[in-house]
């Protein structure tokens, strides 16, 4: 007995990956050695429920012609009613969406079809690098010394502020013994700073800035937000933001913002818990114009996000608090939207409602049309993301752009530590490019660390990760495994600029700089101490991706030849290439693969190689990339030149 249905080969299900709503989807399953009295497909959408569609049969077995009418997540699964009257299945394998599937004698899981309403993601984001910056730690402008020292003047009650006078300083946190913050530690990065460092990073191939939070707020990471509507006096305020925003422009770069809306800051405006604020807050009494705005309980005390009381989590049915975000022509969306900034970026966006972010992403067309970007944090395949038991759907066309694709970097990582193989690697890439709309695969926000993550060099270099708080922010890596780390980084670099997606670069890892999760992973810029061979690499990458518009926007199939090389085509009507990856640290694999060309050229290391038969062969070294072109000699000569 044997049946075989494959989401990823065409003549099993065409076209390939996501479908727009309108088009049709062809799906077939293959049966042999097996009496079947009729087959169904068996769908099932989230809010309609099941539906089973009969199958028209012929030689290979049973098809049908599947009407995309409505954008939505579709399950399906195959049900085949056997002459003798019993039922046997096909469906997904366990822990799987696509791919192969297999016979089940019960009810098996599903594959996953997405249908979307296509839309358009702005040119200047994807074919764009970002650079994310923690405002606080990147670099102090001329200012810093008398705006730090007007906002640490300022009398408040609650956590204390100080100043880091030594810019080199590890971070930490200063907790009394219950765990709670005692003195929030600001080191003096300021707007002025990052515009003064404009023209680095213009030099470094960026066209993007995500700044983390830099509205006011009482801690150092500003998540716990005290005043939508004004910047940060310490960061320097409204003037040296639209400062920084006009000078960017300047520069081809955009700015994107960190949008905190599920949860404010205990002490803000709006919930005033210090009295800090004059105005009355959802805190201090019931009759304040702020306190539906929040949860309390009957008690007095309050939700907050995760159970972190200075996070008290917002009422997003509230119509006030919607008005403030995204309603109102002065709100927080439009507001910064009309200063020149491109788009937002909404923390634990799995947290926030489906109708709120559908208002949001309304407020950012309405403010600034189709050039307008959302994307939200999102750590798993957002395709399919369930929270509080629904499903979401973030990329079916009235949502988000983009997430930040921790499953691409986990998975990256995980293969050159050798913790997953390649054929596990190219499964995790290749379920996220079946599973988005090619839309949002372009969109997605190409990261290796971030300020919820380990620094990727730390990470790579093989740090244990079961230490003491005091362990983790003295460690240092040994020279030994800096080395390690840096062909390792070399590596994911590599993959993180040629894979579909927008590559995004967490401040200061492009200069070598070390950290365990937060708050080490927010140390300062080591500006005069960079490591120059890591600084190069990322230049290399960047300026690669730049010059050739196929890693932006060009197909994609991804393989793996063994457990140690991944590799994978891209193509678009100028470019063919073939990227390949070898993982190990002592074995040289050979390879043989299709060649697009009679001609190949390796732009990583300058190899030229005869395909004169249709093949490509060679060798991989360990550690190793290759980059291979398929162009005759004159367009490859053309595109050496560009790049280098």
């Amino acid at each position: 007995m044997e049946m075989i249905h494959n989401t990823r080969q065409k003549q099993f299900r065409s076209p390939f990956g996501a479908i727009p709503v309108g088009k049709q989807v062809e799906l077939a399953l293959w049966v042999k050695d097996t009496d079947v009295q009729k087959c169904e497909l068996r769908i099932w959408i989230d809010d309609q429920g099941e539906q089973l569609m009969p199958m028209e049969v012929d030689e290979r077995g049973f098809h049908l012609l599947f009407p995309c009418q409505q954008k939505a997540i579709v399950w399906y699964y195959f049900k085949l009613t056997l002459m003798d009257g019993s039922t046997l299945y096909y469906g997904a394998r366990q822990g799987y969406q696509g791919g192969i599937g297999q016979i089940y004698s019960y009810e098996p899981p599903s594959f996953q079809l997405t249908v979307y309403q296509p839309r358009s993601i702005p040119d200047w984001y994807k074919k764009s690098v970002v650079y994310q910056i923690f405002p606080d730690r990147f670099y102090r402008g001329k200012d810093w010394q008398a705006l730090t020292k007007k906002a640490l003047s300022k009398e408040r009650k609650g956590p204390g502020h100080r100043l880091v006078e030594d810019w080199n300083t590890v971070p930490g946190y200063d907790k009394d013994e219950q765990g709670r913050i005692r003195n929030w530690d600001f080191y003096g990065g300021t707007l002025s700073g990052i515009q003064e460092k404009l023209p680095y990073l213009k030099e470094l191939g960026i066209q993007v800035i995500y700044l983390n939070p830099i509205f006011e707020a009482s801690s150092n990471h500003r998540y716990d937000t005290g005043n939508y509507l004004h910047v940060d006096d310490m960061l320097g305020g409204d003037e040296a933001f639209t400062s920084l925003v006009k000078d960017a422009e300047k520069y081809g770069i955009s700015i994107i913002l960190d949008g905190v809306f599920n949860h404010t800051g205990c002490d803000s405006v709006y919930f005033n818990r210090y009295g800090n604020y004059p105005e009355i807050g959802a805190y201090q009494s019931e009759q304040s114009k702020y306190r539906d705005w929040f949860y309390f309980r009957e008690d007095g005390y309050y939700h907050s996000w995760w159970g972190v009381d200075d996070l008290p989590a917002l009422n997003q049915d509230n119509e006030a608090y919607r008005r403030l975000i995204c309603q109102d022509q002065e709100g927080v969306i439009r507001k910064w939207l009309k200063t020149g900034v491109k788009g937002w970026r909404l923390d634990v966006a799995d947290e926030l409602k489906e109708e709120f972010i559908v208002e949001i992403k309304k407020a950012v067309e309405e403010t600034i049309g189709d050039q307008g970007l959302l994307i939200g944090e999102v750590w798993e395949d957002a395709s399919n993301k369930i929270s509080y038991g629904k499903l979401r759907h973030y990329f079916l066309g009235d949502e988000l752009d983009g997430v930040m694709n921790y499953p691409w970097r986990d998975g990256i990582q995980r293969f050159l530590l050798k913790e997953i193989n390649a054929y596990d690697l190219c499964e995790i890439i290749t379920s996220i490019q079946e599973n988005y709309p090619p839309e949002n695969l372009q969109g997605n926000l190409n990261m290796m660390s971030s300020h919820d993550s380990i620094r990727s060099i730390t990470k790579l270099g093989g740090a244990p990760m079961y230490l003491s708080e005091t362990e983790k922010k003295n460690y240092r890596l040994s020279d030994e495994q800096r080395q390690l780390a840096k062909s390792r980084i070399w590596l994911m670099v590599l993959l993180q600029m040629t894979l579909p997606g927008v590559p995004s670069i967490y401040y200061g890892d492009e200069a070598g700089l070390e950290g365990f999760e937060d708050p080490y992973n927010r140390a300062s810029y080591p500006w005069g101490k960079e490591d120059s061979d890591i600084l190069t690499m990322y230049r290399n990458a960047i300026a690669l991706r730049n010059c050739l518009d196929v890693f932006q926007e060009g197909s994609l199939y991804c393989f793996a030849l063994n457990e140690d090389v991944l590799g994978y085509y891209r193509e678009d009507k100028d470019t063919k290439c073939v990227f390949l990856v070898n993982r190990s640290l002592s074995q040289t694999h050979s390879f043989e693969l299709e060649a697009k060309s009679f001609h190949g050229f390796d732009l990583l290391s300058g190899d030229r190689f005869d395909c004169s038969d249709g093949q490509l062969r060679g060798d991989i070294w360990p550690m190793q990339a290759k980059l291979i072109s398929f162009l005759n000699e004159e367009e490859q000569e053309r595109k050496i030149e560009k790049i280098f």
